[in-house]
């Protein structure tokens, strides 16, 4: 049997006039946009076979061959992130970056000489989400290189410590961890800025930037460069501070991961 399908159209409708020409190309698929970066660092250059790359939960992953015949270092930068120089050696090497999705640039050191390519990095996902402080711009103080004691071992530490003489008993006893602008997002990501934030995710009253000797981006933690504070969590504050995530009244308890030490 012969089925066909009989198209109606309104009396005294044209047919729409549409030729090849005129059809919108397609954009590339999320599923043409690979998650993982190939960079491969050679003699001659870079190589990067891809304009665009997705970020996973935890941010941009590259998968870097180093063939250039000795240890060479990459760099991942934009308007919003530097990574500072990420040692790779002979071989290859998986790196995770908690980029903010954007303009790029990622570069092989050949010498001396970075050579780079421009890379766009699409959140089609919408993993990424700004972190901000939980209080409006009226109401945010920075403070400016505050001292860490010796002996803080770790960034966390290091931030706790040194907000210790100027936060409320609450706000110092708050979670610190990674700041979370993807939500996996993990410390131990290579960076030229590293940076905590006080409270958790959508309740955050601080953002520290900390820096070692010399203002390198690496232990011993020396300093708090610059902290972004809600003014409610500073204890010269007339105002009543309780533990973020944590509504007045209600003493502090658990909330999300076990806090890092």
């Amino acid at each position: 049997m012969l089925l066909g399908v009989l198209a109606v159209r309104p009396l005294g409708e044209e047919p729409d006039n549409v030729t090849a020409s005129e059809a919108v190309p397609p954009g590339p698929s999320r599923a043409e946009i690979p998650t993982t970066l190939d960079v491969r660092c050679t003699r001659t250059g870079i190589q990067v076979p891809v304009a665009s790359v997705r970020p996973q939960r935890d941010g941009m992953h590259m998968h870097v061959v180093n063939a250039t015949g000795a240890a060479t270092k990459i760099e991942v930068a934009s308007t919003q992130w530097d990574s500072g120089p990420i040692g790779i050696p002979v071989g290859f090497k998986d790196v995770r970056q908690p980029v903010p999705p954007g303009v790029l640039t990622i570069g092989c050191d050949l010498g001396g000489r970075l050579d780079q390519r421009r890379v766009d990095l699409v959140d089609t996902a919408h993993f990424y989400r700004p972190v901000e402080l939980a209080c409006g711009k009226a109401h945010q103080k920075t403070l400016e290189n505050l001292p860490v004691p010796p002996g803080a071992g770790s960034i966390v530490q290091a931030a706790r410590h040194g907000l210790e003489p100027k936060v409320t008993r609450e706000v110092n006893n708050a979670e610190i961890g990674a700041l979370i602008g993807y939500p996996g997002q993990r410390l131990s990501d290579p960076t030229a800025d590293p940076v905590v934030q006080v409270g958790v995710p959508g309740d955050v009253v601080a953002i520290v930037h900390v820096r070692g000797a010399d203002e390198t981006a690496s232990p011993p933690w020396t300093t708090l460069a610059t902290v972004d504070i809600c003014d409610t969590a500073l204890a010269t504050s007339s105002s009543s501070t309780t533990a973020p995530g944590h509504s007045s009244g209600t003493p502090a308890g658990p909330s999300g991961p076990t806090p890092a030490t």
